[in-house]
Formats: structure tokens, C-alpha cells, sequence
């Protein structure tokens, strides 16, 4: 048969046991720092998403808005030139009223 080894318990000494217990400490603490920088990381991806896409979006609205200001501005033209027709067949409109009038008193 084979002889059993004996093995001596060493004594743990308070202070040992005080330091153990504190590096259980720190490294639960490390474990639930490291969770929370992970989690906090995956807010930041999120967020950052998010103004990515709102960023892509104030873009296509300048877009938008930067044409539509095109279009106000050839609306503008357009409405000036009717405006200055207008006026040109409202004198001629007067010019024949006038002459019709100058015809009737003859």
C-alpha cells in the first residue's frame, strides 16, 4: 500500500487573512468596475449613433432648405417680371383708354 502524505496545515495568520479579504475586496470592485465601463461604453456606441443619424439628418434638411430657398428666389424673379407685364398692359391699357377717349371727343 501506498503511504499517505501528510500535509501540515500552515497557520494562517490574522494579517494574512485581513489582506486576503481586502484583495477579495478590490477585486470584486475591479469586477464591477470593469462591468460598468462596459456598459457605459455601450452608451456612448449607442449615443454616439444617434447623433451620427441626427447629424445626417440636420445635413439632408440643409439640403432641403437650400432649395427650397432656390426655388423662393426664381418665384421672386418669376413674380417681378409678372408684376413688371403687369404694368407695361396697364399702360398700354391706359394709353388706349386714352386714346379712345381722345377719339370719342372728336
Amino acid at each position: 500500500m501506498a503511504a499517505k502524505k501528510r500535509t501540515r496545515k500552515k497557520s494562517v495568520s490574522p494579517r494574512y487573512s485581513a489582506l486576503a479579504g481586502a484583495v477579495k475586496d478590490l477585486e470584486a470592485e475591479l469586477r464591477k468596475l470593469s462591468r460598468e465601463k462596459s456598459e457605459l461604453r455601450s452608451v456612448i456606441k449607442s449615443t454616439s449613433g444617434s447623433i451620427e443619424k441626427d447629424r445626417e439628418l440636420e445635413r439632408e434638411l440643409q439640403k432641403k432648405i437650400a432649395r427650397l430657398l432656390e426655388k423662393e428666389a426664381k418665384l421672386n424673379q418669376k413674380k417681378k417680371n409678372l408684376e413688371t407685364k403687369i404694368d407695361r398692359v396697364a399702360d398700354k391699357i391706359n394709353k388706349i383708354s386714352k386714346i379712345k377717349s381722345e377719339i370719342s371727343d372728336i
